[in-house]
């Protein structure tokens, strides 16, 4: 299994590793048309736009497929 993604990942890097995950953020207040993507961490990110980090981690996670079913 791949390893979870973490606060201190960057925007961008997660997008582009898990495409799915973009509607997440969209969610979250990041504009549907972004021409480059943000290299923000997804710390900042929620920061910026008032998410509780483990909220959008655990959304994150699931959209990934690396949530783990317990």
């Amino acid at each position: 299994m791949a390893e979870k993604i973490t606060k201190e990942n960057k925007l961008n890097e997660v997008i582009t590793k898990y495409p799915q995950t973009r509607e997440v953020f969209i969610k979250h207040g990041m504009p549907k048309y972004v021409g480059r993507l943000p290299s923000e961490t997804l710390e900042f990110f929620c920061r910026m736009h008032r998410v509780e980090i483990n909220q959008l981690l655990d959304e994150l996670n699931k959209a990934a497929g690396l949530a783990q079913n317990n």
